[in-house]
């Protein structure tokens, strides 16, 4: 399939406006977090339902904007707030125009497939606020894995960490054992934003896949990214699921069932 950039623009710009909307009409408060939540989880069924049925079609393509309209507003909303709070009004306005900017950028297919700014946006993903929810539980992961190989001396197979790697490109960090890793049930490996977790039963890195989920995170922030885990696993979708069909278009391109965003 080939991507419908104009529809994904519009959708990100109406859905920015959105948001908008929202921090100048009732700034940030739990009722504005409520509506956002309910926004996302909204967008990405809808999103996934018509990507279900033609993931080519101008509603898909515009709702795969929408998201990254939503994300693209919070980012630069957020950025503003926290460096406001930090070093003041210009640098504020100066940091979050140039997240959503970034942000907003991932909606244009032929910017999105570039490798050079998919290194940019794997590596600048740290600096998104909402991405730290994931990345953050991604660390604590991290943590766990480490201090149950360091407390058990590395001599508990199911608790060790067996090695270390890394896609340098997007800025994602793999750890192939560990305790997290390995409470996988498929035995494969599953991505927490720059962290990536690999089974010791699996037999590869799973790397360009994982890393597209840091893509993806950075596109669509925190929210879509657990949405996206319940969509794979609760639901039962697995590699069906909206957001791995995103994902994957980082390992295998436009092939299968791929919606092709990182290539």
């Amino acid at each position: 399939m080939q991507l419908k950039t104009g529809l994904a623009l519009i959708g990100a710009i109406v859905a920015a406006g959105g948001v908008a909307g929202l921090y100048f009409g009732i700034g940030i408060s739990w009722i504005s977090l409520a509506i956002i939540v309910c926004v996302s989880l909204l967008g990405y069924l809808l999103a996934a339902i018509a990507a279900t049925a033609n993931a080519a079609s101008g509603f898909a393509e515009f709702m795969r904007g929408w998201q990254i309209g939503i994300n693209t507003g919070l980012n630069g909303f957020l950025g503003f707030v926290i460096v406001n709070l930090l070093a003041g009004t210009t640098a504020a306005i100066i940091v979050g125009a140039m997240l959503g900017l970034l942000n907003l950028l991932t909606v244009i297919g032929p910017v999105s497939q570039s490798e050079v700014f998919q290194g940019i946006l794997g590596w600048l993903t740290w600096l998104m606020p909402m991405s730290w929810l994931v990345i953050g539980i991604g660390l604590l992961f991290y943590l766990i894995c480490f201090l149950g190989h360091a407390v058990t001396g590395g001599k508990v197979e199911y608790l060790k960490v067996q090695a270390l790697s890394a896609d340098w490109k997007t800025g994602t960090f793999f750890i192939k054992g560990g305790l997290i890793s390995n409470l996988n049930p498929l035995d494969t490996a599953f991505n927490m934003g720059n962290f990536s977790f690999v089974d010791y039963l699996s037999g590869d890195w799973h790397k360009e896949h994982e890393a597209g989920h840091t893509l993806n995170l950075a596109a669509f922030g925190s929210l879509f990214h657990l949405i996206g885990a319940l969509d794979e696993n609760l639901l039962r979708r697995m590699g069906n699921a909206y957001s791995e069909r995103l994902a994957e278009s980082n390992d295998t391109g436009t092939g299968g069932n791929n919606i092709p965003m990182w290539y």
